[in-house]
């Protein structure tokens, strides 16, 4: 196996990034559905670059943080989540679902409780920095698409940070209430007062 821990210098596993590129491309599909029927070079781009800001930016920072741990970690693109992902980018239906993959977490014994939920805290914190970063930048500019981007990334830090199922909320909630908070607050905020 490759992998960081194993010393061999590589950050990725063979086929990992082509599985990123999928999941991603499945994202901005959903994000092109509910962007109405506009599809000018310049609107695709910068729907193409929210996607990509939105997803890979949040799965890989679980992996680094895993890796800094010293877990081996990969994105793994999901099947039945990378089809769900891809039936909610049909424009006709209201709920869109994005779960295309997730990064895997390699262990041989249970992850600390501490470790764990500052890895799952990676994710929905830097969907909140890129959040905070765009609004300042929307403030700072004048830049509509800047707002769209916070408020996204604000949504996916928020579903993210719901402490139920396998979602980040819960190893964040179970290893620390008041964190839990703080990450919630910011994306309450981003999500639904700007």
């Amino acid at each position: 196996m490759y992998g960081y821990r194993y010393g061999r210098g590589r950050f990725f596993y063979p086929g990992e990034l082509g599985e990123l590129l999928l999941a991603m491309l499945s994202v901005y599909a959903v994000f092109l559905s509910m962007a109405g029927f506009i599809f000018t070079p310049r609107h695709l781009l910068y729907i193409f670059i929210l996607s990509f800001l939105v997803y890979v930016p949040h799965e890989m920072a679980h992996k680094f943080t895993a890796l800094h741990y010293g877990y081996p970690a990969r994105f793994k693109l999901i099947l039945e989540y990378f089809l769900l992902t891809l039936i909610s980018a049909i424009p006709l239906i209201p709920i869109k679902i994005i779960v295309p993959g997730t990064v895997l977490i390699y262990s041989f014994g249970p992850i600390n409780k501490e470790e764990n939920g500052i890895i799952a805290a990676a994710g929905p914190a830097t969907n909140i920095v890129i959040g905070l970063a765009s609004l300042a930048y929307a403030l700072a500019f004048r830049a509509p698409i800047a707002v769209i981007l916070a408020q996204i990334s604000g949504w996916i830090a928020f579903f993210n940070l719901l402490p139920f199922g396998p979602l980040d909320g819960r190893k964040i909630a179970s290893w620390s209430i008041p964190v839990w908070l703080v990450l919630m607050g910011f994306s309450v905020y981003l999500s639904f007062f700007i």
